[in-house]
């Protein structure tokens, strides 16, 4: 992964994507999750955003809960949103959402600036969804908004261009390429997506599990790999997920081992 701090465009997004989750989960379920972040950022959505088999629909928040609009039909995915006010660049301050089905993932993205302190939040927020859903594969990174964080989630990349006196050169090339190596997995049906057992790459945040843990690299599995290079800190979060933190300045040495052993998703 790209070291990011060496850049200097703004703003800085927080982010936090789950591919793979052990537990039983639904929109309702989803609804009730994004309901106790909401309670931590400390005001409600402004928008409310579903999506079902012919197109989207949003909502503002006010008329989503009044006319329980989650209880509809079956959605194929749903999201608060929150709006930008004038010193955030971000489309929306906060982003949150949900996939259950077709591009299975949940994820928040939070613009620091709209929060006072974003690093409590944020871990509040891993918490919470930890809690929830027992995540199997999971990530979590901070990039400059202009680079597209929620495209990066999905694999794909974003077009940006000139934003008041900002003006935009996007993401690095290698980040775009490493960013499409993982599109085709993000689209595959989820039952095809391996990531039970394969990382998309190494991330400053990696939420695994025993199928991660028990994977090869050279003669030790990943588990004992992590400790015998002393490569971050390893500390279960739930009965199935393990919080993998590593260090940015140490991510490439991470990566370049797990490349090698057939581990990641992206190979380069």
């Amino acid at each position: 992964m790209e070291r990011y701090g060496q850049y200097a465009e703004t703003n800085t997004v927080h982010s936090l994507v789950i591919y793979e989750w052990a537990s039983q989960f639904d929109m309702k379920d989803a609804r009730h999750t994004f309901d106790r972040i909401s309670g931590i950022v400390g005001h409600p959505p402004d928008l409310a955003t579903v999506v079902d088999e012919n197109e989207g629909k949003d909502y503002p928040y006010a008329s989503f809960m009044k006319r329980n609009i989650i209880q509809k039909k079956e959605w194929l995915s749903f999201g608060y949103l929150w709006k930008r006010s004038d010193q955030i660049l971000s489309d929306f301050s906060i982003d949150i959402g949900c996939a259950i089905r077709n591009f299975r993932c949940l994820e928040v993205h939070i613009d620091e600036t709209s929060v006072e302190d974003i690093s409590s939040l944020f871990e509040k927020v891993l918490s919470i969804i930890a809690d929830g859903i027992n995540p199997i594969y999971g990530i979590g990174y901070k990039m400059p908004y202009y680079w597209g964080p929620r495209e990066f989630a999905h694999g794909t990349a974003s077009s940006r261009y000139s934003v008041s006196d900002k003006s935009l050169f996007g993401a690095p090339d290698r980040l775009k390429q490493q960013s499409f190596q993982f599109s085709r997995t993000f689209h595959s049906r989820n039952e095809e997506r391996h990531l039970d057992i394969d990382l998309r790459d190494v991330f400053e945040i990696n939420l695994i599990s025993e199928g991660h843990l028990n994977r090869r690299v050279g003669r030790k599995s990943l588990r004992d790999w992590i400790k015998a290079n002393e490569l971050g800190v390893l500390e279960q979060m739930t009965p199935v997920t393990w919080r993998w933190n590593v260090p940015v300045a140490e991510i490439c040495k991470a990566r370049k081992d797990l490349i090698d052993a057939g581990i990641t998703v992206v190979k380069e």
